[in-house]
């Protein structure tokens, strides 16, 4: 069976893109699906929703084709070869969907192609019709031999795993361990910016390549659409696409939050993609893969994004502390640790987590496995640190796990898997000490491993906290979040709310924050609501919550604490715990 795709722009100002597909079946009915969702983006969302007019480009006699199901079509040929067109509709400006524009045209391969049903591991082709009005192409496929503007894939995982960029963006290249880097920035940003944030890239893959002894790719892309209102990244095998508003991108904790999802989206290409929870390939790309692992496939990666930046000497070691402290507020400030355990959080990703838009209670029932991941795996590598004084930490682990699994058994791995590679390389029984916070909604006590590097807690002026979180709409200050640790849970106060007045002193979008400092943590006062059009007065009582940065150094502890905060702040470098490669790794 052979399947093969010719693209054209077509309408690129109305957002369509016109497939055509041959297919050289291999039975008398064909039956072709439309993806459901993405990897690495854990929802249903029903791509065929844009997908219009299907239909023979030349049909014969006995020849039927009709939608069967909302992401399937049936092709009756008698087992002749056929060719269908269709249009795709991409204006979603999103990392997991299509966008077609006059400027640019981001093709999402899962929400573009059909596929024949339970085949694959076909190798399909792509070429293209007409590249006008853009000059350059950029894709993780490989060049059909031969061909100018022809791509072939080894099976539908790799195809779908390989953005397409259209753009008259030039790209800056790089070499970093044998491996080629393109980078496309697309958006208003000066040529003095651009090579600044080549140049940091450059130094963040260095850095993670020689702590993973080495990468397989000869070839990564670096997609980065600076657009405004747009957070977000979404990892391939060898891209990533990126996105982040430009809108005050410079300013400097800004640009490091920038460089922290490159470095994220960077290490995917290890975590998730070669080391992998075995739920997370191969797909089914009709309905969900359920997995409870997603603490090791986002958790470690969202601690080794910021850790990375830190051991580059990107984050100073305060403002790195200063990041933690915010992920630790994160957790604390929410019940969710008291509803949902980290494997709750990761099974259910698809429902809960990704829904949080359409939830406004999950700050309350939910957690993320992203921040409280990162959260466990910062406390694993300090507990390492610590019980090997020094000579083996998290990163062991992953390239044991690289080796063990990618590499020689090529697949993924269990959970008792992860532990006991974890063991093979460590000596340490990390389930022992970490399986409770894992399985059980159940807080992880953090500072006690952050103690074992000399990073404490101060005790800071505590600053008054009213419970609930209000945004602007139209002038109107509108109750958006309502924390049910705090004391505010005994009001009767609801989500969309107007929030009128503070013991008699109007609210406005300019001086709250300003009345409510004039009062002290244990005070009571006054609210005027407004709900469906009714004024109602409700009587809250504030809260305290820590201020300012609460994680320090302490300059005064043990030297075996000081030599270790050292080992942890310079792994890879003058410490004896990383032995990076010098040799380049060849591709598979």
């Amino acid at each position: 069976m052979i399947v093969k795709y010719t693209l054209d722009t077509y309408q690129p100002h109305r957002h369509l893109l016109k497939v055509e597909m041959e297919v050289h079946p291999d039975k008398e009915e064909t039956f072709l699906c439309i993806p459901n969702w993405s990897p690495g983006s854990y929802k249903i969302r029903d791509y065929s929703k844009s997908i219009h007019q299907v239909q023979f480009i030349q049909s014969k006699p006995g020849w039927n084709l009709e939608q069967i199901d909302l992401d399937t079509w049936k092709v009756s040929s008698k087992g002749e070869t056929f060719k269908i067109s269709y249009l795709v509709y991409g204006f979603e400006h999103t990392v997991r969907t299509n966008y077609f524009t006059s400027d640019f045209i981001l093709v999402h391969p899962p929400a573009t192609f059909l596929y024949p049903k339970d085949r694959l591991d076909l190798e399909p082709e792509l070429s293209w019709k007409n590249l006008s009005p853009f000059r350059f192409c950029y894709t993780g496929l490989k060049k059909k031999e031969g061909s100018k503007q022809t791509w072939k894939a080894k099976n539908f995982d790799e195809f779908f795993d390989c953005p397409i960029l259209l753009t008259n963006e030039k790209q800056i290249s790089f070499n970093v361990e044998g491996c080629e880097f393109d980078l496309v920035i697309l958006g208003d940003i000066e040529t003095k910016d651009k090579k600044k944030i080549s140049k940091d890239l450059a130094t963040i893959v260095e850095t993670q390549i020689k702590l993973m002894a080495g990468t397989e790719n000869k070839y990564y892309l670096f997609v980065l659409d600076m657009s405004d209102n747009l957070y977000g990244g979404l990892e391939h095998l060898n891209c990533s696409i990126n996105q982040f508003d430009p809108n005050g991108w410079s300013n400097p904790d800004n640009y490091r939050t920038l460089l922290e999802l490159l470095s994220h989206e960077y290490f995917h290409h290890w975590n998730v993609k070669r080391i992998r929870p075995i739920a997370l390939g191969p797909f089914d790309y009709q309905k969900p893969n359920l997995t409870k692992e997603l603490w090791i496939a986002e958790g470690i990666t969202s601690f080794f994004d910021a850790y990375f930046l830190l051991l580059c000497g990107i984050y100073s070691p305060q403002q790195y502390l200063n990041k933690l402290w915010k992920d630790i507020q994160e957790l604390e400030e929410s019940l969710g640790e008291s509803w949902m355990s980290l494997e709750d959080s990761s099974f259910t990703a698809w429902t809960k987590y990704y829904n949080r838009p359409f939830d406004p209670n999950f700050l309350n029932t939910g957690i993320s496995y992203y921040t409280k991941g990162a959260i466990l795996s910062l406390s694993m590598h300090l507990y390492i640190l610590k019980e090997t004084k020094g000579k083996k930490s998290l990163v062991d682990i992953m390239t044991g796990l690289n080796k063990q699994y990618h590499q020689e058994k090529k697949r993924g791995f269990t959970k008792a898997e992860f532990f006991q590679t974890a063991k093979k390389v460590t000596g340490l029984d990390l389930k022992l000490e970490f399986e409770p916070y894992i399985v059980e909604p159940k807080r992880i006590p953090v500072e006690n491993y952050l103690h074992l590097i000399g990073v404490e807690r101060t005790a800071s002026k505590p600053k008054i906290e009213s419970g609930f979180r209000v945004k602007e709409e139209k002038g109107r200050m509108i109750v958006s979040k309502i924390l049910l640790s705090k004391s505010v849970k005994e009001t009767d106060i609801n989500l969309g709310d107007e929030w009128i007045a503070l013991d008699d002193r109007r609210i406005l979008p300019g001086n709250f924050k300003e009345l409510l400092n004039q009062y002290q943590p244990g005070k009571k006062a006054d609210l005027l609501l407004s709900r469906r059009g009714k004024i109602l007065k409700r009587k809250i009582k504030f809260d305290s919550s820590p201020s300012g940065n609460e994680l320090w150094i302490d300059e005064k502890a043990k030297d075996s604490v000081k030599e270790l905060r050292e080992v942890f702040l310079n792994l890879g470098k003058e410490s004896k715990t990383s032995k990076p490669s010098s040799k380049k790794t060849k591709s598979k």
